[in-house]
């Protein structure tokens, strides 16, 4: 399958797959989104780098997740607050603006050859803030750029942004370090960071929320209340935090690449591209032929899948088998990803999108950047190997779990009829 790049340059891309890039602010700001995403996507992986060959120690890359997700919990419901009640591509831009600020620091530390690792932890918080203002904003501005039928494609689209720049980004990293240092990657982010600013100052569409009228603790603690009403999302949302933060892998790829499978620089460019490829190839079909039946059998065979996949990883000692199975983590990812996403953007007011995002943002972040502390924290007691194989294991096993707390999670079909059942 080949990146339809003709959708940048005609007016009425074909087929209704493509049908959201006929306008051209959502094209604007899928550029944006991507742009954006390769930033972070080169950064963060070199960062994780950085760290392990200043530390060589895998609690100090768990730390580097305790340091985005601080900022993240502590934000995440201001952020969304902020998304309902300002004009979105202002507040947009200048969450990019911080994100320049950020990977500038980083590139300057680089190049001032500092060897202690905490500031290039405050650099990571003030990462995390930034991004914790930026997603909610981005998810609620988004519907306004397309006409409301090619919303769930439009989507689809925007997580395809995310996995192909998490596909080619840890690459570039990995070929960047070898051939510049953190510095070169540093300084790209922020020109990405820049770019996806200034793309976004070209969309024409601006949108503000009516939060404004939801004022004190109703307003802004009313994307926690949505989600605690509505049991089925509820039960996705944590089946996702619960299992994906157990099964936290990627954190110790750079450990891995070091001194398990002992492929260096561009091997771990390799080993972090590849659960993105499986994501990136995922996110394609989805958006070509979206899940129609069986959603809720889908996202817990997902769940299922993922943690037998970090088991193969953790006890793998070849570089195609640890490959292999790094796909079939992303592409199961993905798909668990893609219906959550779904029910939750689907079904909430726009008035609303911004604090339901960022309430998800949160529950997303300590998936990911406390699953890193955890991943970091076992590994540094019991061993690297251990740590992914018992994460992987548990995974499963929580996976049965929620299959047997939630049964009506297991049984949605149509994510249409689940949602309209909330």
């Amino acid at each position: 399958m080949l990146f339809p790049l003709s959708l940048f340059v005609v007016r009425r891309p074909a087929g209704e797959a493509y049908a959201a890039f006929a306008s051209r602010d959502f094209r604007l700001f899928f550029l944006a989104r991507l742009i954006n995403g390769f930033g972070t996507n080169i950064m963060i992986p070199a960062l994780g780098w950085q760290i392990y060959a200043l530390t060589r120690s895998p609690l100090a890359l768990g730390l580097i997740g305790l340091a985005v997700f601080v900022p993240v919990m502590l934000a995440s419901i201001p952020a969304g607050q902020l998304a309902d009640r300002f004009e979105r591509r202002a507040t947009y831009q200048a969450a990019q603006l911080v994100l320049v600020v950020t990977a500038g620091l980083f590139m300057a530390l680089s190049l001032a050859g500092v060897r202690a690792a905490w500031p290039f932890y405050l650099g990571a918080a003030l990462f995390g803030a930034a991004k914790t203002l930026s997603m909610p904003v981005a998810t609620a501005w988004m519907p306004h750029l397309i006409d409301r039928a090619h919303f769930p494609r439009a989507v689809s689209w925007t997580s395809f942004t995310y996995q192909l720049s998490n596909t080619l980004g840890p690459v570039l990293a990995g070929w960047a370090l070898y051939a510049g240092g953190e510095a070169l990657i540093h300084g790209l982010a922020a020109g990405c960071y820049g770019v996806s600013l200034l793309l976004a100052r070209a969309i024409a569409t601006r949108s503000k929320g009516a939060a404004a009228a939801r004022q004190g603790l109703a307003g802004l603690f009313g994307g926690l209340a949505y989600i605690c009403r509505n049991r089925l999302i509820l039960a996705a949302v944590s089946l996702d935090v619960v299992a994906l933060l157990l099964g936290g892998a990627t954190a110790l790829l750079p450990a891995y690449a070091y001194d398990v499978l002992h492929v260096g620089g561009r091997g771990f460019g390799l080993l972090r591209a590849a659960p993105a490829l499986g994501a990136l190839v995922t996110g394609l079909w989805l958006a070509h032929h979206p899940l129609r039946r069986r959603a809720g059998r889908w996202l817990l065979a997902a769940v299922a899948t993922y943690g037998v996949a970090v088991a193969v990883f953790g006890l793998s000692r070849d570089m195609r088998l640890s490959l292999l199975a790094l796909v079939v983590l992303g592409a199961t990812e993905m798909t668990g990803g893609f219906i959550r996403q779904t029910l939750i953007q689907l079904s909430t007011h726009d008035d609303m999108r911004g604090r339901v995002t960022a309430v998800n943002m949160m529950f997303v972040s300590a998936r990911n950047e406390l699953g890193e502390m955890e991943s970091g924290f076992l590994a540094s007691l019991v061993g690297v190997v251990p740590a992914v194989v018992a994460g992987g294991l548990a995974t499963v096993a929580v996976a049965g779990l929620w299959a047997r707390l939630f049964p009506a999670l297991r049984q949605v079909d149509r994510l249409s009829d689940a949602i309209a059942g909330q």
